[in-house]
């Protein structure tokens, strides 16, 4: 018989240990709690950020905990989409294991992939606006 509740407790004190500037607890009853997760910084030291809500189900790890994105920095909302839909395919592949960490750093991996790509799509406006500027001298 597992012993959902201890594997609960272990859980939330490593990741208060992990995360401990951006972890905090909402409720005991269930459990819930949220983690500030932000990328490496960008161009400008910009990044982008999410606040994401956990909730443990009463038999998490065999079965997902809840989750929701309570609040984002500098994201626009196809992102978050993607991120949601990443915690999805996270939670199924890790049924069974204690997997808050494992989200947790698929976010912030997928974040850090969002800031390049913001990076690349304003390296190429910068560039399209030069080839413009440089067509409309000639002309």
């Amino acid at each position: 018989m597992t012993d959902y509740s201890e594997e609960q407790r272990n859980e939330l004190e490593a990741i208060e240990s992990i995360y401990p500037d951006s972890f905090t607890v909402l409720s005991e009853e269930p459990t819930s709690f949220t983690i500030t997760v932000t990328s490496d910084a960008g161009e400008n030291e910009e990044t982008v950020e999410v606040t994401l809500k956990f909730t443990y189900v009463e038999k998490y790890p065999d079965e997902p905990p809840l989750w929701e994105i309570i609040s984002q920095e500098n994201l626009e909302d196809s992102y978050t989409e993607d991120i949601l839909i990443l915690l999805q395919q996270q939670a199924e592949e890790n049924l069974g294991m204690v997997m808050i960490f494992t989200l947790v750093t698929a976010v912030q991996e997928k974040l850090n992939e969002i800031i390049d790509q913001i990076k690349s799509r304003r390296e190429e406006e910068k560039q399209r606006k030069e080839r413009e500027t440089e067509e409309a001298e000639k002309v």
